[in-house]
């Protein structure tokens, strides 16, 4: 009877023993260098001496950020309660004036999510500059920002945290040769933490040519897998404008409305999740295409979209080849004690 009993403790131990399911990802970092085709990324063996990482249940990601030509990209992990799915393109732009011309989009980062084993890989990196691009209308830029104005002679002055769109009242300052700013979050899921659907705060600040130049910087996410109406999250946009009192949230979201986000993905972006944490659309298999194209207007909702989806292998075996050594160790403790 002793026995019995110390081979049911010794179970119970096993039991609890056995390891939480750990997702691996790439952890390491680079830096690249356009204008002169140089950098650690570069390097013939940075694939290879990228190490595969457990990171628990966090998602794998690679960020790429710009400077100028400079480049820097990091593969990593990452955890966010914000996200609707962990498969995702993630994107930062800007589009600034320059004299009386709005520049061509420039792109702050762009980053890839992921919830299957080395799914970071270092190679998607060279991808992500052309997978995600933001725009707006040069004329509907002049008569909300600019209207013929500059610099600024008074703004909007406040920070709010709001649920509902109807009940906005901000403070108007006189700013006189001056710049209006806002900045605003959207809050697609709101937590305990953050608890109202926009979070914004507006502002006056002198005017400086070229510091402080009117601009868009727009944050979007585009959720590869879900269905094409819950695609598309613009998540944060911050003005700078010089038209009387353009930095209300009225205008923020007037804006949002006229984006035009075109998501052109490599087919490797786009792999069968066997292991996925959430899938809830498909998509229509082309194996003569090679890559994917997908326009979407964020003032209708509606997505013109050519696909291929290619199969990739997802590794569901580590976590059994770390349960084979308990289990070796749990039969031979068994016939010890018998």
């Amino acid at each position: 009877m002793k026995k019995v009993v110390i081979v049911v403790i010794y179970s119970v131990l096993v039991l609890l023993s056995r390891p939480v399911k750990s997702r691996k990802c790439y952890l390491c970092s680079c830096e690249y260098e356009w204008e002169t085709n140089d950098g650690t990324c570069g390097d013939a063996d940075f694939a290879t001496n990228c190490p595969l990482t457990e990171v628990g249940d966090k998602y794998c990601f690679i960020i790429s950020t710009y400077d100028g030509t400079h480049e820097t990209r990091v593969f990593e992990s990452i955890s966010s309660n914000n996200l609707q799915d962990s498969h995702f393109i993630q994107a930062v732009e800007t589009i600034a004036l320059s004299s009386t011309v709005w520049l061509p989009t420039t792109i702050s980062s762009v980053g890839y999510g992921c919830d299957w084993d080395g799914c970071n890989n270092v190679t998607l990196a060279n991808y992500l500059p052309e997978s995600f691009q933001m725009k707006i209308d040069q004329t509907i830029l002049n008569t909300e920002l600019l209207d013929g104005q500059l610099p600024a002679k008074a703004c909007y002055s406040c920070g709010k945290c709001i649920n509902d769109l109807t009940a906005v009242l901000c403070k108007q300052v006189s700013c006189p040769n001056g710049i209006c700013y806002i900045d605003e979050i959207h809050n697609y899921f709101t937590t305990a933490e953050n608890n109202c659907t926009y979070n914004f705060f507006s502002y006056c600040e002198p005017f400086t040519d070229p510091v402080q130049t009117p601009s868009v910087r727009m944050r979007a996410t585009y959720y590869i897998d879900l269905p094409s109406n819950r695609q598309i999250e613009i998540d944060e946009v911050d003005i700078r404008c010089t038209k009387d009192y353009c930095n209300s949230i009225e205008v923020v979201e007037y804006l949002k409305g006229q984006i035009t986000t075109t998501v052109n993905l490599h087919p490797d972006f786009r792999p069968s999740r066997v292991n996925a944490t959430t899938t809830t659309s498909s998509t229509t298999s082309q194996p003569s295409m090679s890559s994917s194209s997908t326009t979407v207007s964020a003032s209708t909702g509606s997505v013109t979209t050519q696909s291929t989806t290619l199969p990739t292998s997802t590794s569901s075996t580590s976590e059994s080849a770390r349960l084979y050594p308990l289990g070796i160790f749990y039969v031979i403790l068994t016939f010890l004690l018998l």
